[in-house]
């Protein structure tokens, strides 16, 4: 894992982006924190907005930021030039965005200021965690399938033309079985399967999320035989066709008892003596069970991150984003949550970029 490849998503952040700067105070840990869940570090002003939030991240270690949005709230009004700027003088890198839904990048227009604006803060790659169509479920019909395919490759390639790889990060409901009367064929093919299958690998990658990965496998087994989808196949097919450019590194612990059909995964815990929020805390990268693995967790196909990262290659760009859904703590009682979190979950990062084995593959172009 280079170290020049590790990266944090604006989403697990999004409250530091848009609280104005210094606005609240709230504590980042201190040098024994989370093993000493008492050793909170001072509480200190919090930063707020790009530039700010930018020279914090890059201070804890990260090289690169991922975006979903270019509005920074309290702090005002920023051009992309502005926040290309801010990004220089912390000595961060743009590494993508998630601004890229099918439905709005089919539009000539829309997927032209995309492209411009990935021009000026300098990534190379385009996507979305959005589902391929509208509605949450989208349909499950065949036909739509191969209408979004269809248009999933035309984005591709006209990405492709300028450089730039467009990506799908799959969340829970891609995981899903397709209900199509027309096909019953399919009622046991996973629709993230079909789609992989049916789009051009030059002109379609992925940027699977860990915990949203694990989640699809356990709410969606198999009708007939109740097995449950292999992601670590998908994850080879995907590095052998080179389309696994980037991962969104969220752990969890699982939940002992969950309800049928529901995300057996918290991002949240009680966390004996920690003294805010009522003990609640978030979990950091590393310390739940995706990311230790079985047996910490319960399923023998959960791997842990190291091992997961090494078997799996990526390809260009090859980012390692931490995130996390439950990154922003309640303003109120830990304001500083999301930052301790970052600050954490980079310190793991790191200690796994010096492990032999554990990176992607790398152009010298990549590294620019």
């Amino acid at each position: 894992m280079p170290r020049d490849r590790i990266g944090v998503q604006q989403w697990s952040i999004r409250d530091a982006i848009t609280r104005a700067d210094g606005s609240a105070s709230g504590y980042l840990g201190g040098r024994a924190f989370p093993y000493d869940p008492a050793d909170l570090g001072p509480l200190v002003p919090l930063p707020g907005g790009f530039a700010s939030v930018f020279r914090y991240l890059a201070s804890v270690g990260y090289r690169g930021f991922e975006f979903f949005s270019f509005d920074q709230g309290a702090n005002g009004a920023i051009t992309t030039e502005q926040i290309r700027a801010a990004l220089d003088r912390a000595g961060l890198v743009a590494a993508g965005s998630h601004t890229g839904g099918l439905q709005s990048m089919i539009d000539p227009t829309y997927r032209q200021n995309e492209i411009a604006r990935a021009r000026v803060l300098g990534y190379r790659m385009i996507g979305t965690a959005g589902n391929p169509g509208p509605g949450s479920p989208p349909s499950g019909l065949l036909a739509d399938w191969r209408r979004w395919a269809q248009q999933a490759n035309e984005v591709g390639a006209a990405l492709r033309a300028v450089g730039i790889k467009y990506f799908f990060h799959p969340e829970q409901d891609w995981f899903r079985f397709f209900d199509d009367p027309a096909h019953p064929e399919l009622a046991r093919v996973h629709r993230i399967d079909w789609f992989t299958d049916n789009t051009d690998p030059r002109l379609v990658a992925f940027e699977p999320d860990t915990m949203h990965t694990l989640a699809g496998r356990a709410r969606f087994p198999d009708p007939v035989d109740g097995s449950l989808f292999d992601h670590n196949r998908w994850y080879a097919r995907l590095a052998a066709q080179r389309r696994l450019i980037a991962w969104h590194i969220k752990d969890a612990d699982r939940i002992p008892v969950p309800a049928a059909g529901t995300n057996p995964f918290t991002q949240e815990h009680a966390r004996p003596l920690f003294p805010l929020n009522a003990g609640v805390d978030v979990v950091y990268v590393g310390e739940g069970s995706i990311g230790k693995g079985y047996p910490c967790d319960i399923d023998p196909a959960v791997l842990g991150f190291p091992e997961t990262f090494s078997r799996f290659r990526l390809s260009d760009p090859g980012w390692f984003h931490t995130e996390s859904d439950a990154g922003p703590g309640p303003a109120a009682t830990d304001p500083g949550r999301s930052l301790r979190w970052a600050k954490v979950s980079a310190a793991y990062m790191l200690s796994l970029a010096g492990r032999r084995g554990h990176g992607a593959r790398h152009s010298r172009a990549a590294r620019s």
